[in-house]
């Protein structure tokens, strides 16, 4: 991450030294993946949203991560299955994490319908969505 200038604005949202966020999604993942649920006794209740909340997060900061995180599952899992199925659920969590909205690209393309209803992200065929209104994103 930090030898890439193409991921640096989410770079410069983590510390210098990634041994804290490192242990952190260490943790999350133990037990989100069946293991033991080390991330709640250690740090409380993940509330994943909640903790981003401090940073500006919008669909290119998400993209940002996103490729990180895909060169580390490409780098340590070897399934493809799994590596797709992980990269499905992490894309749900990082596009949920978004938090900063940007007009042209919360629209569906070929809808125009607004996809940033507050709390949540709808799914293509999710039947909730619905024309921006003048004040949508802001």
């Amino acid at each position: 991450m930090a030898e890439r200038p193409d991921v640096r604005p989410v770079w410069r949202m983590h510390h210098s030294d990634l041994a804290e966020t490192k242990a952190r999604l260490r943790a999350l993942l133990s037990g989100w993946l069946g293991g033991p649920d080390r991330f709640t006794a250690r740090y409380g209740m993940p509330r994943m949203r909640r903790r981003h909340l401090p940073f500006s997060i919008g669909c290119s900061e998400r993209d940002q991560w996103l490729q990180c995180l895909r060169m580390a599952i490409d780098d340590t899992v070897p399934n493809t299955a799994l590596r797709a199925a992980l990269d499905a659920v992490f894309t749900a969590m990082a596009d949920h994490l978004r938090n900063h909205t940007e007009p042209e690209a919360d629209r569906h393309p070929l809808t125009g319908a607004c996809l940033a209803s507050p709390g949540r992200t709808p799914a293509p065929d999710d039947a909730a969505w619905r024309p921006c209104q003048p004040d949508c994103h802001h």
